[in-house]
C-alpha cells in the first residue's frame, strides 16, 4: 500500500496501485476496466487512467450536456472555462452524437510525483471542475 512520502513512477504506478492510492486518501474509487479508477467526488465522476508508458496518469470529467443546446453556445463555455482555468482543459465531445464536455488534467510521472501530490492534486482537479461547470456551464449540463 503507498504511503505519503513514496513517489509514483513509471516503474510502480498500474490500476491497482492508484485504486490503492486514493482507497488509503478515503477517496470513494471502484476500479474501472484494466487500467483506470473511477473517483466520486462532490457528485461528480473522475477518471484516472494511467497511459501504457506509465508516464502520465490521466483525469478525466465528462459531463453530459442538454440536446437542445446550440454547438456555439457548448464551444462558448469550453473557451471561457479553458480562459479562466489553468488547472483543466475543457474540450467538446460530440461524437457518436453524444454532446459532452471533457474537462482533463495530466500528472507527468517522470522523475516521481509524491503520492500527497497525485491525491492533492486529483482532489484540486475535481473541485476547481465543479466550480467551472457550476460558474460557466450550469444551463447546458443535463
Amino acid at each position: 500500500m503507498p504511503t505519503h512520502d513514496d513517489l509514483v513512477t513509471p516503474e510502480v504506478v498500474d490500476q491497482d496501485y492508484l485504486y490503492a492510492l486514493y482507497q488509503s486518501a478515503y477517496m470513494d474509487c471502484i476500479q474501472v476496466g484494466d487500467d483506470a479508477v473511477m473517483i466520486t467526488e462532490n457528485r461528480l465522476n473522475c477518471l484516472a487512467e494511467v497511459s501504457e508508458s506509465g508516464e502520465l496518469i490521466r483525469l478525466v470529467i465528462v459531463v453530459p450536456l442538454k440536446k437542445d443546446v446550440p454547438r456555439l453556445k457548448i464551444l462558448e463555455c469550453v473557451n471561457e472555462i479553458n480562459d479562466d482555468y489553468i488547472i483543466s482543459r475543457a474540450t467538446l465531445n460530440n461524437s457518436m452524437n453524444l454532446n459532452s464536455l471533457f474537462v482533463d488534467y495530466y500528472f507527468f510521472l517522470n522523475g516521481g510525483v509524491s503520492t500527497r501530490a497525485v491525491v492533492l492534486g486529483t482532489k484540486r482537479f475535481i473541485e476547481v471542475t465543479g466550480g467551472a461547470i457550476r460558474e460557466h456551464a450550469s444551463d447546458i449540463v443535463a
